[in-house]
């Protein structure tokens, strides 16, 4: 039960997120809120896909499985809404703080090939490896900008993805499927951290 609360709460955080984001796509036809609105899509479908697999079919799929190809293409999206973001200058820029993205990334995603999919998490852990990376150069650059405020939408981005770096990690030594569990408490906030995206992207886009 509280599994099937925990993925319908997501389910409607990213559905209300991604239909706010087509909204602010519609009005003002930036393309960031298109390719907002398109990763909470691919999100909120991968999460309805799970939530009815897990309630239909008990046992876990021992192959690579849809809703790991939605949750993919939504990372794809957040690429590119980090280009769509960002500048020539914040893209050529260098800081000593981008080489924790590999020593967290490298070595998460060995221990989770070594336990877990092959494919999926190679593939995963590059698109993390690069998105953390990206995060963490376009934080420290944009906070270094007098009154910008594209740092926020990094920010979040960054707590999103370590986030699920915890819940990945939380998932294999299962506990138990009650509030002891604490892949739930990791889980519910991936999911504020979703709907937080939404207003950082805002600031970003109206600065």
């Amino acid at each position: 039960m509280v599994e099937i609360f925990d993925n319908l709460t997501q389910f409607l955080a990213a559905f209300i997120a991604c239909l706010l984001s087509s909204i602010l796509y519609l009005r003002s036809r930036r393309q960031p809120y298109f390719l907002l609105a398109c990763f909470y899509g691919c999100f909120m479908l991968s999460g309805i896909y799970w939530m009815l697999y897990t309630i239909l079919i008990t046992d876990s799929p021992p192959m690579f499985y849809v809703a790991d190809i939605g949750w993919i293409s939504g990372y794809l999206f957040l690429y590119l809404l980090q280009d769509a973001l960002s500048d020539s200058h914040e893209r050529a820029f260098k800081c000593r703080s981008m080489w924790l993205a590999p020593l967290i990334e490298i070595p998460l995603t060995a221990y989770f090939i070594s336990i877990g999919t092959v494919i999926y998490n190679l593939i995963t852990g590059g698109i993390f490896l690069t998105l953390v990376l990206r995060s963490v150069r376009g934080f420290v650059y944009q906070r270094k900008q007098p009154g910008s405020k594209k740092w926020y939408f990094h920010f979040s981005l960054l707590c999103f993805l370590m986030l699920e770096n915890c819940l990945w990690l939380s998932s294999y030594p299962w506990v138990s499927n009650t509030l002891t569990n604490p892949y739930f408490w990791i889980d519910f906030t991936v999911t504020a951290s979703l709907f937080c995206m939404l207003p950082a992207v805002r600031k970003a886009v109206n600065q």
